[in-house]
């Protein structure tokens, strides 16, 4: 991990008052030492006028805006661009390295696409009825979840630290692992059954997102958070 920056460009980020994708980078920030502005949307219409207006590069959240001048969209973006500034272990300088982290990383979003077209299909130009949504969990549950989750199982068996890329710390992909198993997936009772909510399949995963949440700087967050 990195120490606490003596000097760190301004950090504010742009997101809706809920964890969603905005909470692995407020983690990472908190983990990593760096200090960020955690502005949340009083409301939908807020997000929407600064979508109208162009502030939002390609009309999404997250966004980070760095010393009130650059915008950095896109979650996976922001957390290897913060990785980098945080310095230490937080990011490979090794290629080959980098490029696990970033594989691991950019494999969080693919295996993730399903379940996120079930629930937002008219952002995606897709109608679907209750009865195709649920066609659609069923199958999520029983074979294309369970099959990019025991992809992470075995890379998580197989890694020598117990963090996703084999990394002497935990990257930004376990960031975003981690908040996805253990924030997002309880949530989600309509699309997922119970077993794989718990990852009763896939132990190590368990493990791995018990380990993060008691990562020191990670309960201090949510103790702080609860505060």
């Amino acid at each position: 991990m990195s120490k606490r920056m003596a000097s760190q460009p301004s950090l504010k980020l742009y997101y809706f008052n809920i964890t969603g994708k905005g909470e692995a980078i407020r983690l990472f920030c908190a983990y990593a030492g760096l200090e960020l502005e955690d502005y949340r949307f009083a409301d939908r219409e807020e997000f929407t006028a600064l979508k109208a207006d162009g502030t939002l590069p390609y009309g999404q959240v997250p966004l980070l805006e760095v010393d009130k001048t650059t915008r950095i969209p896109q979650s996976a973006a922001i957390l290897r661009y913060l990785a980098k500034i945080a310095g230490g272990d937080l990011y490979p300088s090794d290629p080959i390295q980098a490029a696990r982290v970033d594989a691991a990383l950019d494999q969080e979003a693919d295996a993730f696409v399903g379940p996120t077209v079930a629930s937002y299909t008219v952002r995606f130009g897709i109608e679907l009825s209750d009865s195709q949504v649920d066609k659609a969990a069923a199958l999520l549950s029983a074979e294309v979840m369970p099959r990019h989750f025991a992809s992470i199982e075995a890379q998580l068996k197989a890694s020598s630290s117990g963090w996703i890329a084999d990394t002497k710390c935990p990257s930004p992909a376990d960031f975003v692992w981690a908040c996805r198993f253990g924030d997002y997936l309880p949530t989600k009772d309509r699309l997922f059954t119970p077993e794989l909510r718990d990852l009763e399949a896939f132990p190590a995963c368990r493990a791995f997102v018990k380990r993060f949440y008691e990562l020191p700087q990670v309960a201090e967050y949510y103790k702080r958070k609860e505060g």
